[in-house]
Parts: structure tokens; sequence; C-alpha cells
């Protein structure tokens, strides 16, 4: 295979999203279609070789061959796609524990007050028990002094 030289039939790269009829390579550039212009069983037959085949890439396939690469792209493709939508959903899921997070310190908050604002109440109304006690023996002793003035 290596010993095959080609002529370009497209020197231009792209690194856009590759049409449905493209073949892209191992580092996501689309691919020129080639042909074999040495002498020998392969000569005239053409390939999709990257622009930097055979030094650094590697890729390299017969048209024939073709439709296996396409078909295994667009599952990549598709696959991507569904990773790009899972990490999506992964942060808003994220976003959403950090805001319940957040509620729930607050109630915790809340409820902590409310259980001191409790035993303040429960405090006072010990207090005015007290008081209510304290007052209605008052009024009781006026009441039997009163009645004992009364009676002499």
């Amino acid at each position: 295979m290596a010993s095959h030289t080609s002529i370009s039939s497209s020197r231009t790269r792209s690194r856009a999203s590759p049409l449905p009829h493209q073949v892209v390579c191992y580092h996501n550039e689309v691919v020129p279609l080639r042909v074999v212009r040495y002498d020998g069983p392969t000569k005239g037959k053409h390939f999709y070789g990257c622009s930097y085949w055979p030094r650094t890439c590697g890729f390299f396939k017969w048209l024939d061959e073709v439709d296996d690469v396409r078909e295994l792209q667009q599952i990549v493709g598709e696959r991507d796609c569904q990773i790009a939508e899972l990490n999506t959903e992964k942060d808003e899921l994220k976003e959403k524990v950090r805001r319940l997070k957040d509620k729930k310190e607050k109630l915790v908050d809340e409820v902590e007050e409310m259980g001191i604002a409790t035993a303040e109440t429960m405090f006072e109304l010990k207090e005015n028990k007290k008081d209510k006690k304290l007052m209605l023996a008052l009024v009781f002793s006026w009441a039997f002094f009163t009645l004992i003035l009364f009676m002499k």
C-alpha cells in the first residue's frame, strides 16, 4: 500500500462537519478521493487517503470499502451526539442538585429559627403561667383582706 503514489483530485482540507457522502480521516478532516497512478494490479483504482497520508495520519480506504467506513462514521457521529446530550443532561442535573441543596440549607435554617422561636414562646408561656398564678394569688389575697376588713 505504501508503494502506491497518488494524485489528489482535491487538495482542500475541511474541519467542518462532513457531508453524508464525504469521508473523514482519523483527525476529522475530509479526505480527498485519489487514483493510483503507478503501474501494477491496482493502477487506476480509486482510494481515499488523508492529505497527510502516509506520513502521519495513516488513513487509507479503497473506494469500494468506503461504505463500511461511512456507516461506522455515522454510528460514531450518532454516539457523539448522544454523549453531548447526556453531558448536557448531566450538567442540568448537577445544577438542579445544587439548587436543591441550597433550598435544603435554607429550610434547615428556617427550622432551626422556628425551633428557637418555639422554645422562646414556650418559655414565655411558662413565665405567663407564673405571672397568672401570682396575679390570682394577689387578687385572692386582696379579696381575703377586703373580706376581713368588712367583717370587723
